[in-house]
């Protein structure tokens, strides 16, 4: 066996991770003249947004939309600080939900929206309620698109926060701590239970809790999301492709399967990064996506308690399970996502529905002429996959995928003749083998009204130099948020 070598690489900036928020986080610095350089673990690009191919298709890991694109939201702000143009198609309607008795058309116009939601719940004041909705997102997205101190971690933060627009929008605090289940009763349509099941589940996908629990002022940004949804065409990981070009156009340089196994600051302040292949890394700034689950087994001493203190703190996520296939044709869908409702409960999914990808009938670079590729993803628990031998955790894959092949093929009436082929399934056992993710967590923090979003865990640690980008932290999951994440972090390494 020939003995590993170790070589020390110095860059000024160290990201680790090439995950939305990582690539991100190497654009904008990059872009600004700062030496970068990206540890990644895997082969691609793309984290849990990432892809793989079988055949001639090629597969989103992740049942991921884009979002945030408008230029006052973060990831249309990004693109166009970087010049980047990535390759969408707006989708109108923005999701197909179907429901076990009715389909709802999930129009990307307000007012089209509205009436869609008078005519399937007419109890209660649907129309005050998702006015409200956009309200609140609108009034959201102005609050934090200029705040690069959230979320605040000292007194000078909370300083900068004391500003005019900050403090014309404190009336806003009460929807961090109170749920969206006090709104559904303001405006009586909490009457309806179809309505509350219908909330819940477009709150399990976009916060990742439900209306007792999910404060009201973030929720209404997953509420009103599907209004600005969008196709990248060749997959998810296409527009975080065009971000790693202008990051190393601009002199980043990408390392891939690069596995960190330490994170150490030296007495000089400045800190050592270790991979497990015997390189190492000295640098005055890491920036990690790496989940803080993770983080306290990397790090030592102070860091190591720090992260194993945030670990506990914020102990329990969501997993997914997930599923791919292709099909020999092409559904007539009026999306290319879609909301399936379960009308049978299947052991080992904690979600009343699964939610479907679909690539588009003209993304030759997802599956070939008259042919589709199809993401399927849902909510599971790691405790759920715990115990099994390995026979009996591909027993017990094996069986949810023939249900969910089942409901899929007895109410997908779009689908009806086509032929699923390279059917595969993923569980949080696979995540933790691809994405090294701690339990295979997935989807970042729950939004919650015990630990509202100003308290998640920050993106400036205690540490200089080291901080925190990624789902794991402020302000948590979606392409959207930890690009946010990322900008507000380059904004804090440039002020310091």
């Amino acid at each position: 066996m020939r003995k590993q070598t170790s070589t020390k690489n110095n860059t000024q900036t160290l990201v680790l991770g090439a995950g939305y928020a990582g690539i991100t986080t190497a654009a904008l610095l990059a872009h600004e003249g700062r030496n970068v350089t990206v540890l990644e673990a895997h082969d691609t690009l793309g984290g849990c947004a990432s892809f793989f191919r079988r055949g001639e298709y090629t597969f989103d890991v992740g049942a991921t939309t884009m979002s945030g694109v408008l230029p006052t939201q973060p990831t249309g702000r990004v693109f166009g600080h970087l010049g980047i143009m990535p390759d969408l198609l707006k989708q109108d309607p923005g999701m197909l939900v179907r429901m076990p008795d009715r389909d709802i058309v999930r129009h990307a116009s307000q007012a089209s929206w509205i009436k869609e939601m008078q005519k399937h719940f007419p109890v209660g004041d649907q129309a005050a309620f998702w006015k409200e909705q956009y309200r609140l997102e609108h009034r959201v997205w102005k609050l934090v698109n200029n705040q690069p101190s959230l979320r605040p971690t000292s007194a000078i933060d909370w300083l900068k926060l004391m500003n005019p627009g900050v403090l014309a929008a404190l009336p806003l605090v009460q929807g961090l701590v109170r749920p969206v289940a006090t709104l559904l009763a303001r405006y009586g349509v909490d009457k309806d239970p179809a309505f509350v099941d219908f909330i819940n589940e477009q709150l399990l996908i976009s916060t990742q809790n439900t209306s007792e629990r999910a404060p009201f002022l973030t929720s209404a940004l997953g509420l009103t999301y599907p209004s600005e949804t969008y196709y990248p065409i060749g997959g998810m990981y296409r527009p975080a492709l065009k971000l790693m070009r202008h990051a190393t156009e601009h002199g980043a340089q990408m390392k891939f399967r690069r596995v960190v196994s330490s994170i150490e600051q030296m007495p000089s302040g400045r800190w050592d990064v270790s991979c497990t292949n015997g390189e190492q890394f000295e640098t005055d700034t890491v920036v990690s996506s790496i989940p803080i689950w993770n983080m306290n087994d990397l790090t030592r001493g102070k860091q190591a308690s720090y992260f194993d203190k945030m670990a506990r703190t914020n102990a329990q996520s969501w997993c997914a399970f997930t599923m791919y296939f292709a099909l020999d044709g092409i559904p007539k869908l009026s999306s290319q996502y879609v909301q399936l409702f379960l009308d049978k409960k299947i052991p080992g999914i904690r979600s009343a529905s699964v939610f479907l990808s679909f690539s588009h009938p003209d993304d030759r670079q997802r599956a070939p002429l008259g042919h589709t590729a199809v993401t399927v993803s849902t909510h599971t628990l790691s405790e759920d996959w715990k115990g099994l031998t390995a026979d009996e955790h591909d027993h017990k894959k094996r069986q949810i995928m023939d249900a969910v092949l089942e409901c899929i093929g007895r109410r997908m009436h779009e689908c009806d003749g086509m032929l699923p082929l390279h059917v595969q399934g993923g569980t949080p056992k696979t995540w933790v083998t691809y994405t090294r993710r701690y339990e295979g967590y997935v989807g970042g923090l729950p939004h919650d009204i015990s630990r509202p979003m100003i308290f998640m865990p920050p993106n400036k640690t205690p540490f200089r130099g080291l901080y925190m980008i990624g789902d794991s932290v402020f302000p948590g999951q979606g392409t959207s948020a930890v690009m946010l994440g990322a900008w507000n972090t380059v904004n804090r390494i440039f002020a310091e």
